[in-house]
């Protein structure tokens, strides 16, 4: 753990420092968003008794195709950044413990049967203030819609938390309910503490990605046609010039 006596001496400094460090760390590795969360309103046990976050996340320059099939093009990019951002998950917890602190990546967490984890990385991306939750249950941002992958850093790092968001800005959209192959999506509108099945049915969207990848022979992936039809993609999506 660090030295609380030399933490409260430099406050503010060192708090800002470590900030721009991870900024600075991370800038070779084309992250296009970072966030810090504090976790003290968490449970420590959930989050192994570590005290802060960093979230980040690569917008996804591949959109997934809204046919009935799975494109093997987005595919090749869901496999692409999730690699890339296991890579920065193990690199910055290296990072973070030559620097004389302790880390744990979230990147390689396991779902359970019921396709949980411990501490979801979407909850890291909300305390961070990166996003808030779909109607989906996925992350939604202002910059790239729902087009991200992200993944999660825990430390005893000092570090200056970001604004939560605890409210969605979905409002009355319901594209991705209409669009939704599976019939997953229930449409209620997320706030923090909500459940995650309060807003999807996990095991119909699982039998939806299954079925959507049998063309590649492939068990794993996203079906993700939510993340195409979601507006605030689609505005990422004019910015790139993807979208027809």
């Amino acid at each position: 753990m660090y030295n609380l006596k030399k933490w409260k001496e430099k406050e503010g400094v060192f708090v800002m420092e470590n900030d721009q460090w991870v900024k600075e760390t991370l800038k070779e590795k084309n992250i296009d968003l970072i966030g810090f969360a504090d976790l003290s309103e968490i449970d420590t046990e959930k989050r192994y008794d570590y005290p802060h976050a960093i979230c980040f996340a690569v917008a996804l320059k591949v959109f997934p195709s809204t046919d009935s099939e799975l494109a093997k093009e987005y595919y090749d990019e869901f496999n692409a950044v999730n690699q890339r951002l296991r890579e920065t998950s193990n690199f910055l917890v290296e990072k973070i413990m030559e620097r004389g602190f302790n880390a744990y990546s979230l990147f390689e967490e396991r779902q359970n049967e019921t396709f949980r984890t411990q501490l979801p990385l979407k909850t890291l991306a909300t305390r961070s203030g990166l996003g808030w939750i779909g109607k989906p249950a996925i992350l939604v941002t202002k910059e790239y819609g729902s087009a991200v992958r992200i993944s999660g850093v825990l430390t005893d790092m000092p570090l200056t938390s970001g604004t939560p968001i605890n409210e969605s800005l979905c409002g009355s959209c319901e594209e991705c309910v209409k669009h939704c192959p599976g019939h997953a999506i229930k449409g209620n509108i997320w706030s923090v503490h909500m459940d995650r099945d309060n807003l999807v049915d996990p095991f119909r969207c699982i039998d939806t990605i299954i079925e959507r990848g049998r063309v590649f022979n492939v068990m794993e992936g996203e079906c993700d046609i939510c993340i195409s039809v979601c507006p605030w993609t689609k505005r990422y999506k004019s910015r790139t010039g993807e979208l027809k």
